[in-house]
């Protein structure tokens, strides 16, 4: 495998591929297992595609000027990915309209944020965009259809010169704690993180590739399931994510029939595979020649790693498959993961230490004794230091404290948002003034040299001296009923004036209205007796309720707006007096 980093720019890497194995399969769509055939591209043909496309470009747009993609998994999404980076032009990927009325709201939102001079949709909503954005008065944005690149020759482009500092891509943060952020991703940026992502994988350690559902507007799928392969010249094989989330197993037996190496999922797509996959299913998968399953994008969870290493052992997954990891958008992707050939390890931590609102830190506990939490590895090309967000200053190993990282990977900033840019892509530590520090907003701790996150900084509930997490929160909540398993909830405080805990939790459309107030009762007595977490406060709400971004990201804070302003269609509540006054519509 090449070093992408070897060159000035993505276009440059992927010109590389081109030329040393060009009738190598690049990339194919999977159209399920049952399917005659899938469609798939050498990279020659990838390449004179994208420059077809990139003619059209630079002939129409000047370097610089934004493009909105907002297209399902498609060869036309990689398509005019790739002409877009090698054409000067920065790539803006979107939610894929048709979809759910938030995907569609997003991608307008995004529009709006950045001014696009293009934006490319399916024909079938071509028409509903333009509309959209006529209406919030971007009526200069040229809507198009994305359409086939069509038959003729094209030469990879040369021009313009694309020096490494060249905005790529506007990559947006998924939104679960605050509106989406577009971060300005260069062509160093992307090529830095991408080269260490390559090391991660192990891509060119013998044959394989990478196997993706992920949505191609997250940053996981984006760099770590696109571009990291086509650069580091792996093959990969892709499927939708609609056709993931209603039949799982397609996604196993991708891996399977493309033999991929690598892949990588958020948390629950583990739990899904896991409860989901019938034992007939699981009889005919192979899955012996997976090294690698990067789990990341939310937090990690022990019982989560186990039951589907457990389930999947008699398909021939190694124990040592699953690798926990740590990223986010501001430093393209990638911070940290563990090794290749190494379990994960699973710390058993004392919870009163670990919730101490003063002084909190992780400290390691016999087994079975803690609170468990999943270390993610040690950082790749990336430093990164514990800081105690109020006093700005380092803390020991072990300590918590916000997760600040610097390196060569993190962009230049939010797109437009300079009164957050200096403080956040530029916080700075006294012993160190001259070096510019991402402050991430996630909590978290080093420990043996590897990361482990606590949680988010913004959503830490402090009760009676505690620091209670909400995905804690919300994992207890789930596992007291039946009901409750496989649904989503939320878990946000409320000052009254003290600080009180609501729990916002989908519920199965079979438990008819009488037992309802059995599984609210379930989630009171579970929270207090195995979690010490005062919880009186506890909302059913029908599937589909809970707010969450585009990548399945929970949005607490968009909850706890709802709550308050009394929006939440709720089919049982109990609350307490004063909360469910405030949730009329009363002062919080």
């Amino acid at each position: 495998m090449s070093d992408p980093t070897d060159h000035r720019n993505l276009r440059d890497a992927f010109a590389a591929q081109v030329a040393r194995q060009p009738e190598a399969t690049a990339l194919t769509m999977f159209r399920g297992s049952d399917a005659a055939e899938h469609e798939s591209l050498s990279f020659a043909e990838l390449a004179r595609r994208a420059a077809l496309r990139a003619e059209r470009l630079t002939a129409r747009f000047a370097p610089g000027d934004r493009v909105l993609i907002a297209l399902p998994t498609c060869t036309q999404f990689v398509e005019l990915y790739l002409a877009c980076l090698f054409s000067g032009l920065i790539a803006v990927p979107t939610p894929p309209l048709g979809g759910s009325s938030t995907a569609a709201e997003r991608a307008v939102a995004i529009a709006a944020d950045c001014s696009p001079a293009l934006a490319v949709t399916t024909g079938d909503h071509r028409d509903a965009l333009a509309e959209r954005l006529v209406a919030l008065g971007l009526k200069t944005v040229l809507v198009e259809a994305a359409g086939e690149a069509g038959p003729g020759e094209a030469a990879m482009p040369t021009e313009p010169d694309l020096p490494p500092d060249t905005l790529g891509v506007l990559q947006y943060s998924s939104g679960s704690t605050d509106r989406p952020k577009g971060v300005m991703l260069s062509h160093g940026n992307i090529l830095a993180n991408i080269r260490t992502i390559a090391e991660y994988f192990g891509l060119g350690d013998g044959p394989g590739g990478c196997g993706s559902w992920l949505p191609l507007h997250h940053d996981m799928g984006l760099f770590g399931m696109l571009t990291t392969p086509l650069m580091a010249g792996a093959p990969v094989t892709l499927m939708s994510p609609s056709d993931f989330v209603r039949r799982p197993v397609e996604y196993l037996r991708l891996m399977q029939c493309s033999g991929s190496t690598v892949t990588a999922v958020p948390d629950f797509a583990l739990d899904l595979c896991t409860r989901l996959i019938s034992d007939r299913d699981l009889a005919d998968l192979d899955l012996s020649q997976v090294r690698r399953i990067c789990n990341g994008s939310e937090p990690v969870h022990a019982a989560t790693l186990d039951a589907f290493t457990a389930r999947f052992a008699p398909a021939g997954l190694r124990p040592d498959a699953l690798s926990p990891c740590y990223g986010l958008a501001e430093v393209t992707l990638y911070v940290s993961g563990t090794r290749l050939g190494t379990p994960p390890k699973v710390l058993s931590v004392d919870r009163a230490r670990l919730e101490d609102a003063e002084r909190p830190e992780v400290h390691p506990v016999p087994e079975g004794q803690g609170r468990p939490l999943v270390a993610l590895g040690a950082p790749h090309d990336i430093r990164v230091r514990i800081v105690d967000p109020a006093a700005g200053l380092a803390v020991p190993d072990g300590s918590v404290g916000e997760i600040w990282v610097s390196g060569t990977s993190i962009g230049r900033g939010y797109w437009n948002r300079p009164e957050l840019n200096d403080s956040v892509f530029g916080a700075r530590l006294p012993e160190e003034p001259d070096t510019a520090w991402l402050r991430t907003g996630d909590l978290g701790a080093i420990v043996d040299g590897e990361v482990v996150v606590t949680g988010r900084l913004k959503e830490v509930m402090i009760v009676r001296g505690r620091n209670l997490f909400p995905q804690d929160v919300e994992r207890e909540a789930r596992a007291a009923h039946e009901a409750l398993t496989g649904f989503v909830g939320a878990a946000f405080g409320i000052a009254a004036p003290d600080e009180r805990i609501v729990v916002v939790h989908e519920v199965s459309p079979a438990v008819q209205a009488d037992d309802l107030p059995v599984v609210a009762t379930a989630v009171q007595r579970r929270l207090s007796t195995e979690a010490d977490v005062p919880c009186r406060n506890v909302l059913l709400v029908r599937r589909g309720t809970v707010s969450r971004t585009t990548s399945g990201k929970i949005q607490r804070t968009a909850m706890r707006e709802r709550f308050l302003s009394g929006e939440l269609p709720v089919l049982h509540a109990e609350l307490d007096p004063q909360l469910a006054v405030i949730a009329r519509g009363g002062a919080a």
